[in-house]
Parts: structure tokens; sequence; C-alpha cells
């Protein structure tokens, strides 16, 4: 059963070898599960919309996928009580990743890569009756993934799965009218799950 797992693998990795990595450009929703564990335990649910897509290399079944879209927090728990979400501000991320295509039918396209995310999102809140804002950016590395069922050549309905792990972060408190910079020791991870359309090109 190894075995034939095994040829099964070589097999589709050397045929995905044979196809070129075409263009696309598309639009996802995206919903995603956020964990970080540092001085306090977060768990955030954002929902949001992205445009991504992968420009190929030539006829090698690599390219440079990229994102951009922005997210609406919908469940935000601190150390398990539930937060007030309605005024966040949206969070916004950029990102790009190297990518392997891999060509499973004519039908049926799998992108797997890795590469890097920014992300901006803020909390808001109050304390004592004064309202406060803490704007982060946080640098993250991801992996991506992207499942292609093509309609027609230039048409496709995609999906897939990203995982992103936190690098660096730093948060701006604005509180009375003042500001204060503070860098984190974060850890955790953010789980995304994407569905969209894609044109080729």
């Amino acid at each position: 059963m190894k075995k034939m797992l095994l040829v099964l693998a070589i097999t589709l990795l050397t045929t995905g070898l044979l196809f070129a990595a075409p263009s696309w450009l598309g639009v996802q929703g995206t919903a995603s599960v956020k964990q970080e564990t540092g001085t306090e335990d977060h768990t955030i649910i954002p929902i949001g919309l992205n445009i991504a897509g992968t420009i190929g290399i030539g006829d090698a079944p690599v390219g440079i996928g990229f994102q951009a879209g922005f997210a609406k927090t919908a469940i935000h728990q601190r150390d398990g009580e539930e937060l007030e979400v309605e005024d966040y501000p949206l969070t916004w991320n950029v990102g790009a990743a190297a990518k392997f295509r891999l060509s499973m039918t004519d039908m049926l396209a799998l992108e797997l890569g890795a590469g890097m995310m920014y992300e901006r999102y803020a909390r808001t809140g109050s304390i004592l009756g004064t309202d406060y804002v803490i704007n982060f950016n946080t640098l993250s590395a991801i992996i991506v993934s992207d499942l292609l069922i093509h309609v027609s050549d230039s048409f496709a309905v995609v999906g897939g799965v990203d995982l992103a792990f936190p690098l660096t972060e730093q948060g701006t408190y604005t509180l009375g009218g003042s500001s204060t910079t503070v860098n984190y020791d974060v850890e955790g991870y953010t789980i995304t799950g994407k569905i969209g359309v894609a044109f080729g090109f």
C-alpha cells in the first residue's frame, strides 16, 4: 500500500511538471480562526474578501501567488471572555508566496506555496469611560493552497486553506490623545478557508 501511494505521488508530481502554469486572478470569500498566545489568549474569527491570483513563470509549473483583502471581526474572545466587536475597524492584509502547480486532470489543478503576509488590524474598547484604539501590524509566514476546478479554459472555481504563523507584531495604543508603541512576542496561528471564482489570462 505504501509503495502504491509513493508511485502515485511520483506519477502525479511528474505529470504536473509537464503542464504550464497559467496565470489567474480571482475573488475569494474568506473565513478565519486566529489563535494568539502572549500575555493573554485571544481567539478571533474574521470574515472577509480577498483579491488573489497567481502569475505563472513561463512554461514551468511555478509562479508567484498574491493576495490583498479585508475582513471584519465577527467574534473575539480574550481569555475565554467574549468581547464586543461591533466597532472594530476592518482588518487589511497583503501577501505574496512562491507557488508550485500540480495539474491533476484537465479540470483540476492544485497550487501549493509559501511566503509572507502583512496584516493590519485594530481593537477598540474603553477604560474608565475613555475610548482607546490598538492598531496592530503583524508580519507572518504563510503556507498557501489553492484548488482550481476549471469550468472552461478561462474560468474556474477556486478554493483552499491557508496557514499563517506570526513572526513579529507591533501594537500602537491610542488613549486620550496619547500613543504608545509596543513590540509583542506572540505565538499562535491563523487558519483561513477560502472559496471564490477566478479568470485565467
